[in-house]
């Protein structure tokens, strides 16, 4: 259930995530913002940011406390830094397309805030992605722009190397 308005890259990033929370065994269902209504226990946020020639912005990741424990199961101050390795394995896998897409970049270090009821409401991006899991809910979303008059191709370019594919290991 992608929403309508959503760029090439929200609908990727909506991909990855679900790709991402299944190699741990939780499935994500696609859910309406509706259920982004204030007083949600949204505890946990992460920012990362990113950029290139082409492209920059930030990717942010919001949960609530359920799916962080179904996929990592520990207390408060494990899953600040739970969510900040999702949100760095979810960029990972975002930057894979993008590099497939032809459009390169480098990854800043994720950052986390926790609290209660965090509210997203106040100002909801257009093209927030609502997951729902369990009894929890899970949010992505990208911020960004397009620099020099890029747009993101919507097919892979053939003469770009595959990327490795996630959760393999390169040793040399």
């Amino acid at each position: 259930m992608r929403k309508p308005n959503n760029s090439p890259l929200d609908d990727l990033a909506s991909d990855c995530c679900q790709e991402l929370f299944s190699a741990y065994g939780l499935t994500l269902d696609c859910a309406s913002s509706a259920l982004l209504a204030p007083g949600d226990n949204f505890l946990y946020c992460s920012v990362m940011g990113f950029g290139g020639r082409q492209v920059r912005g930030a990717l942010v990741l919001v949960s609530t406390a359920e799916p962080l424990e179904r996929t990592h199961p520990g207390d408060a101050e494990s899953h600040q830094d739970w969510i900040r390795e999702l949100s760095n394995q979810l960029m990972g896998r975002v930057k894979n397309r993008l590099l497939a897409l032809g459009a390169e970049v480098m990854l800043a270090t994720p950052a986390a805030i926790s609290g209660k009821n965090l509210d997203l409401t106040c100002r909801t991006p257009a093209a927030t992605q609502v997951f729902q899991a369990g009894s929890g809910l899970v949010c992505v979303w990208v911020e960004c722009e397009y620099l020099e008059g890029f747009e993101l191709p919507t097919t892979p370019s053939g003469n770009l190397e595959a990327a490795l594919p996630e959760g393999e290991a390169l040793l040399f």
